[in-house]
Parts: structure tokens; C-alpha cells; sequence
């Protein structure tokens, strides 16, 4: 079988694509012909050796996917030849076959594409834990969300407008303001200014008339100041990631004064520790994808021997949804 593979650590263009031996499941795992192959931000850290993962080389990127279970191991029960899954691990996905845990496997509907379920694991299930799971989203939510152009923004957006909420999308490149829209964003500010610490503030204030009740919060440094500034008497920010390459620092007493909680959302966390939750929370996501409620925003379907050019969409901050890499 053929696998995208990463003989050394750097940028996408060192990735090589061979013929490899094909995979054999162990006991608990399955074996998948795998189809569709979704990028992310973190397969390029792990690629770099800047995640907090670092597989052996040489190894095949790559933490989500979906295609038909090939074969399986001895103890698996749930699975079957022949079943349509989703796949999220670490790292493989990059390739015509997967191995992967039963439990790292769900159940995909028929009237679900390979790439669209590709494209909503990992920033769909973040999304809601942060949500639901870290911030106790209620109907009528005033939410923000910043780096809200990106693929687990856009998740979040989604799902809260889902729940009845006001969604206030925070944005580094106002030219996206129409994607961020489409996804369920009521209002737009802009989150790239030299004063946005005090900005952030003073248009959320200008545009609910005091704060949010949650801030799903992407990008970090001032943005992250600006954000905790903005929130409501006992509101709740969820820090997902810090795509503006700054690592804030939190001044406790805020939260002593505001009755706020700052916390963090680590999916892989939910995935390792209680996999059956997360199979409920993917099985709800595809749910609301079939009853028209969520929608999953694939950008583009690029071959195998393109991956460099799905990579350089992500590092050029063109995204506009999930970039998909066919395994046909």
C-alpha cells in the first residue's frame, strides 16, 4: 500500500510517498482501507517535531481519517469487515491503510462521505467538549470566538448557533468575514490590532451591550487579554490553542474579582481516558450533520502526490474550512 511518509524532521516538503507493507491488527485493533485523509494544524508540528508527540521516524502523519474496516483483531466485537468508520490517533492517517483501536474508530452514516467525515473529528469533537464539556453552554449563550476562520472556530460557531446562542466571531483577516458568516456568526470583530487588548472589550461591549457569557479562545496573547476583559460576571474562557504563536500569561485575581473561570480543552485526553463519551459526542456530530443543523465546510480534495500544496494552505492561513487528501 502506498503512504506519505516523513523520513526526518521538517516541513512538508520533505515528505516522501513509498509502497510499504500492508498492516496487520494486533488484539483490540482494526486494519482500515482507509479513503480520506482530513489535514490539521498539529500534523505539521508533528511533522516539524514541535508537537507534544513525537513518533519514531520514520513514521506517516496524519490523525484523521475514514474509509471501510479491512480486517480485525482478535477481541473485537464492535467492529466488523467491511464497517464504515472515522479513524483518529496520533499519527498515520496518511496512508491507504490505517491501524487504529476499536475505540479509536466511529461509525460513519451512509449519507456521510468519506471526506466529510474525514473533515469533522478532531475540531468538531474539541469544539464540544469546550463547549458543552468545559463551558456548560446553555441556550441563549452570548459566545466569542477567536481564530474563528480556523477549522475547530468554524466547529464552534456552528454548534453553538445550533444551540440557539449569539455568536460573535473574532478575526485576524477581515477578508474572511463572509466564511465566518456562512458558519453561523452573527457578528465580526477584529482581533489583529496593535490595541486589542482594549478593543476586544469595547466591540463586545458595543455590540451586546455588556460582555459574553463564554469565549472559545484560539489564538493567545493580547487576544487572550482582550477576551478575559470582555467576558460577563461568571462567564467561562476555554483556551483550544495559540495559533498567534504567544503562550498568555493569566493574572489570578481577575477571576477572584469577576467570578470567571479559565480553563483548557485537550481532546486527546477525552479520546484516552473515556472513549466511549467521545463515541457519544461523534455519533451526536453526525447526527446533527444528517438532520441539516451542522454542516462540514470542506475546502478541497487534493491527490496523495499533492500533499505539499494541502499543507501550504494551512501555512499560508488560506484555510477556509477542512483541506482532504484522497487516498485513492
Amino acid at each position: 500500500m502506498r503512504a506519505i511518509v516523513a523520513k526526518k524532521l521538517g516541513p512538508p516538503e520533505d515528505l516522501v510517498i513509498e509502497e510499504i507493507n500492508s498492516l496487520q491488527p494486533g488484539p483490540g485493533q482494526v486494519v482500515v482501507d482507509n479513503r480520506a485523509a482530513a489535514i490539521n494544524f498539529p500534523d505539521l508540528l508533528v511533522m516539524e517535531g514541535k508537537y507534544q508527540v513525537r513518533p519514531p521516524l520514520p513514521f506517516t502523519p496524519g490523525k484523521e481519517g475514514a474509509g471501510v474496516v479491512k480486517e480485525v483483531g482478535a477481541g473485537v466485537d464492535r467492529l466488523k469487515v467491511g464497517d464504515r468508520v472515522m479513524v483518529q490517533v496520533e499519527y498515520g492517517t496518511y496512508a491507504q491503510e490505517v491501524l487504529a483501536d476499536e475505540s479509536q474508530c466511529y461509525p460513519v452514516p451512509e449519507d456521510v462521505s468519506f471526506e466529510e467525515a474525514a473533515a469533522i473529528g478532531i475540531a468538531y469533537q474539541t469544539a464540544h467538549f469546550a463547549l458543552f464539556a468545559r463551558a456548560n453552554l446553555k441556550h441563549g449563550h452570548k459566545v466569542l470566538v477567536t481564530g474563528a476562520s480556523g477549522s475547530v472556530g468554524l466547529a464552534a460557531m456552528q454548534l453553538a448557533k445550533a444551540w440557539g446562542c449569539e455568536v460573535i466571531a473574532g478575526l485576524t483577516t477581515m477578508s474572511k468575514e463572509s466564511l465566518a458568516r456562512a458558519n453561523g456568526a452573527d457578528n465580526v470583530i477584529d482581533v489583529s490590532g496593535a490595541e486589542v487588548r482594549d478593543t476586544i472589550r469595547d466591540d463586545i461591549r458595543e455590540i451586546t451591550g455588556g460582555g459574553v457569557d463564554i469565549v472559545i479562545e484560539i489564538v493567545g496573547g493580547e487576544v487572550f487579554d482582550g477576551s478575559v476583559r470582555a467576558l460577563n460576571f461568571g462567564g467561562s474562557l476555554v483556551v483550544v490553542g495559540f495559533t498567534g504563536g504567544t503562550i498568555p500569561t493569566f493574572k489570578v485575581n481577575y477571576a477572584l474579582l469577576k467570578n470567571i473561570a479559565v480553563t483548557g480543552v485537550n481532546w486527546a485526553e477525552y479520546r484516552d481516558r473515556d472513549p466511549e463519551w467521545v463515541q457519544r459526542v461523534q455519533a451526536e456530530l453526525f447526527d446533527m450533520v444528517a438532520d441539516g443543523k451542522i454542516h462540514v465546510p470542506v475546502q478541497a480534495v487534493y491527490p496523495m502526490d499533492q500533499v505539499v500544496d494541502a499543507c501550504q494552505i494551512i501555512i499560508d492561513r488560506k484555510i477556509q474550512g477542512k483541506v482532504v487528501i484522497s487516498m485513492s
